[in-house]
């Protein structure tokens, strides 16, 4: 019998640990397209997120962090979590410009330096898309 309770513990906790991998590789998947354009640079031709709020240091306004992993973390578990509540409805959809009849307002100096998140097939751009898929896995 303390077999059978210590087998049926164990598989209880491989299952619990194995969903929250699952659901934490369910939310980094789809971040990686987000995470390519957030790197681009910002300025020219580039809507990136690179040298203000992504880098080694905070440059302007609020800073994400410098890795994949580190961006992630801010906002799914840190100060960005604000940024993303809501998802598709959130402030960070908002300021890209994902939010119907809402202009967008960043990156700071777009139109001028810079331009704004887009999808556009012709240029094989899909920016707004890709964030629309991740807000969706957000539900806090």
């Amino acid at each position: 019998m303390t077999t059978l309770r210590r087998f049926t513990h164990l598989a209880a906790t491989i299952l619990s640990l194995t969903t929250l991998a699952g659901a934490a590789h369910a939310q980094c998947e789809p971040f990686g397209p987000v995470w390519a354009t957030m790197t681009q640079e910002q300025g020219g031709d580039r809507p990136g997120c690179r040298g203000c709020h992504v880098g080694p240091a905070p440059v302007y306004g609020r800073w994400f962090g410098d890795t994949e992993e580190a961006v992630l973390n801010y906002f799914m578990a840190g100060g960005g979590m604000t940024l993303v509540s809501g998802g598709r409805q959130s402030t960070l959809a908002g300021a890209l410009g994902l939010i119907d009849g809402q202009p967008p307002y960043m990156p700071r100096f777009a139109p001028f330096d810079g331009r704004y998140w887009v999808d556009d097939p012709d240029q094989g751009l899909t920016e707004l898309t890709d964030l629309r898929n991740w807000l969706d896995t957000i539900d806090f």
